[in-house]
This record gives C-alpha cells, sequence and structure tokens, in this order.
C-alpha cells in the first residue's frame, strides 16, 4: 500500500507540472485553453490514420473540407512546407469527369517479326540494344 500513497501524488504532481507547462506556453493555442486535454487531442490526430482505416471515415468523407485541404491549412497557418506527396487516394477510375491515360509499353498489335513469324521484317524500333559494342545478347526491343 505503501506504493499508492506514493504514486498518487507523484501522478497529480506530474499533471500539475503538464498544465503549468501548458499555461505558459505561446505556441499552441489548444493547448494553452485547455492544458491537460489538448494532449490528448494531439494524441488522437497522430492516431488518426489507424483509426479511420478500420473504424470511422475515409479522408474525403468529412465537410466542409477534407482531410488533405486540412492538412495543408495547418501547414501553411505554421509557417511550414506546405508541399505533400503527388497522388491521390481518391477514387478517380470510378468517378465522372477524371480523364485517365494508361501508358502502355508496348502496343496491343504483336509485330509480324515475332519469333514465331518464320522471316525478318523491319520493326519500328530501329535501335538494337548492345551491338554498338558487339555485345553477344544485343537485341532489338
Amino acid at each position: 500500500m505503501s506504493w499508492a500513497r506514493r504514486a498518487v501524488p507523484a501522478a497529480v504532481a506530474a499533471v500539475a507540472a503538464i498544465a503549468a507547462r501548458d499555461l505558459l506556453q505561446r505556441d499552441h493555442a489548444l493547448r494553452r485553453n485547455f492544458p491537460v486535454l489538448g494532449h490528448a487531442r494531439y494524441l488522437i490526430e497522430s492516431i488518426g490514420p489507424e483509426l479511420r482505416q478500420y473504424v470511422v471515415a475515409g479522408n474525403d468523407e468529412e465537410r466542409p473540407f477534407t482531410r488533405d485541404q486540412r492538412r495543408w491549412v495547418y501547414a501553411s497557418a505554421k509557417q511550414e512546407n506546405n508541399y505533400f506527396g503527388f497522388g491521390t487516394d481518391n477514387d478517380i477510375e470510378h468517378t465522372a469527369g477524371y480523364p485517365i491515360i494508361k501508358h502502355r509499353t508496348f502496343g496491343r498489335a504483336v509485330p509480324p517479326s515475332a519469333p514465331g513469324a518464320g522471316h525478318d521484317v523491319t520493326l519500328p524500333c530501329a535501335k538494337v540494344l548492345g551491338a554498338a559494342r558487339g555485345r553477344p545478347g544485343a537485341f532489338r526491343p
């Protein structure tokens, strides 16, 4: 029972120290106005992606702004780097209004110089990879 008598005042003192530090800091208005509860908000925000993945809503379901727009505004307000990675997690292939360009290295038509053609014909590609240095495995893509 003696550890409990020491642990409770130590915990109260730690919470009081956190509250005093939050009241005196000037960086975060949320922590200044709600000294100990502000930390809980930032904790929940940090584990937010894991919660949303299984429990709550997607990144685009909140209104009036999406989570990406809000993240940009937060970074801009703090004068931090507001450039974020290229790409999207939106479902643009099944939404009207988004043009989709699918790149393809080789077309669907098989050229007549395929291995089963039986004779050589001129291919659209003039470059033979490895021929300039006499490589034994030179090939035409």
